[in-house]
């Protein structure tokens, strides 16, 4: 007997120490999970950030034709381009760069990465077009500009493609790491529960002799480290310990009363995960693992019910700073192309849609005189105008600096088209006032009318693109310049409209 209990007590001294060390284990998954996070937070938001540098680079450029080149647009444009390249090279040999609150951070390369290639491609089409750039900054000439200006129309495209697989390339292996530590914290709590249940069967004999009106499921069951649930064949409640009322939010009472089918449905939109129904009082995502067991000849099931809930917001807010505008809470560009191409197979033939690109006028200089934080507040009433001047008809996106993208399916032609653009110009040239005083903006806005299911939205963004810069050498209030995309085959020409 005094062999057993020694043998019992070091035993459990040595699964005690287990247990800690495969906690320790978990925990230190969590903080790099964490880490890895925040890490991949910066790569993405800079992901972003050169998409709006490659098209901000164009903008500048265009602005400074050889005959109206300023010592400031020249700075402007060699910031932009400076920037550009330090952050694409530190995405490909590590190394510091500037992020997007303007302070340094450094980056690791990722040429390491299955992804690798998405930045030497890049790299490749950048370094003749950086050389470019920089002999027009030191001697802006009409040839230069006209080279320039065609290497930047051939390969500005395929620069903003890289970004958008670098961005998605980014999430998609943050996901896979995730996952994969996900996997090795369940095999540390699978030992931890393996470690427990030997215990469990060593201290047995003690628990009959301390306490005979407890049963041995009883003792495992309050102490189960995660809410645990046991069932007859019909689901009715057996024994639960307290983690799961926790869980619930109710009385034990008012749980009795229901089946655990009833108290926990699965859900809808996570395939193999199950939620709190709307009997407990507390909102949850649970992993459910189910095991039988049987006890005096009836056949019970263990239900163990984790709370994953605090995994998938930060899957969720990982996407959401991919795929939304953390200013003015509208779409990016990469969920607004996604969602593009998502309606396009629901585009019949005789369908009618219009895609406008909407750039602001003078917005630079409010930046300028006023600080960005005034340019941001200017930038959020833009996007509340733009929300309120199409009252959910329209799917409305940030593209990027002062752009704007619409999508609507609503129209009947283009003269409504028109109608809706000019009002769209009209409501944003209105004052937007601040402490500082009234300031305005104008609004240029590229229209392309849509019949039937085009190839490829993005070339259509970029005809809208092309469409607002000849907008924009229109009058004030009526910068709105419309062209139609020829049906299918798309490679067919594109009619003008005014």
């Amino acid at each position: 007997m005094g062999w057993h209990s020694k043998r019992a007590s070091s035993f459990i001294t040595y699964a005690i120490a287990l247990f800690f060390l495969f906690d320790g284990v978990a925990l230190g998954l969590n903080i790099w999970i964490t880490q890895r996070v925040q890490e991949q937070t910066i790569e993405l938001n800079l992901a972003g950030r050169q998409r709006m540098l490659s098209q901000r680079m164009v903008k500048e450029f265009l602005l400074i034709p050889p005959n109206s080149t300023t010592s400031q647009r020249l700075k402007d444009l060699e910031q932009t381009v400076t920037l550009f390249d330090r952050t694409l090279n530190a995405f490909r040999i590590g190394g510091s760069t500037i992020n997007t609150d303007n302070r340094i951070v450094t980056i690791d390369t990722i040429s390491h990465r299955s992804y690798a290639h998405i930045i030497e491609e890049s790299w490749t089409l950048w370094t003749p077009l950086r050389a470019q750039v920089f002999d027009y900054i030191r001697q802006p000439n009409g040839d230069t500009f006209v080279s320039l200006n065609r290497s930047l129309q051939r390969d500005n495209i395929q620069l903003l493609e890289h970004m958008n697989q670098l961005a998605l390339a980014i999430e998609t292996q943050a996901r896979n790491e995730i996952r994969q530590v996900r996997l090795l914290q369940t095999a540390a709590l699978i030992l931890a529960l393996l470690n427990f249940l030997i215990t469990w069967l060593l201290y047995r004999r003690k628990v009959h002799s301390l306490e005979k009106e407890r049963t041995i499921i009883d003792s495992l069951l309050n102490d189960m480290p995660s809410a645990t649930v046991f069932t007859n064949s019909h689901g009715q409640l057996l024994n639960e310990n307290p983690r799961f009322i926790e869980l619930l939010g109710i009385s034990i009472e008012e749980a009795k009363r229901h089946t655990i089918y009833e108290l926990i449905v699965p859900d809808s939109t996570h395939k193999n995960l199950w939620r709190l129904s709307d009997i407990a009082f507390n909102q949850a995502l649970l992993k459910v693992e189910r095991s039988t067991a049987v006890e005096q000849g009836e056949h019970l099931t263990i239900w163990r019910i984790e709370d994953v809930s605090k995994e998938h917001e930060h899957l969720n807010a990982l996407s959401q700073l991919a795929f939304e505008d953390p200013l003015l809470g509208l779409d990016n560009r990469a969920a607004f192309e996604r969602r593009l191409q998502d309606i396009a197979p629901t585009l019949k033939r005789s369908t009618l849609s219009t895609l406008m690109f909407i750039d602001l006028d003078g917005f630079k200089q409010i930046n300028d005189l006023l600080g960005h934080n005034k340019g941001d507040e200017v930038l959020k009433e833009v996007g509340h105008r733009l929300q309120q001047a199409c009252r959910d008809r329209c799917y409305i996106a940030r593209h990027g600096g002062d752009e704007f993208t619409l999508f609507a399916s609503h129209l009947n032609n283009s003269e409504e088209a028109k109608t809706l653009a000019i009002r769209l110009v009209e409501t944003l040239s209105a004052v937007y006032p601040t402490q500082e005083g009234n300031v305005e903006v104008g609004a240029s806005i590229g229209v392309v009318m849509i019949k039937g299911r085009p190839k490829s939205f993005i070339e259509l963004i970029h005809q809208a693109d092309n469409a607002m810069y000849i907008a924009k050498q229109k009058p004030a209030y009526s910068r709105v310049h419309i062209v139609t995309a020829a049906p299918e085959p798309y490679s067919a020409s594109i009619q003008a409209q005014n």
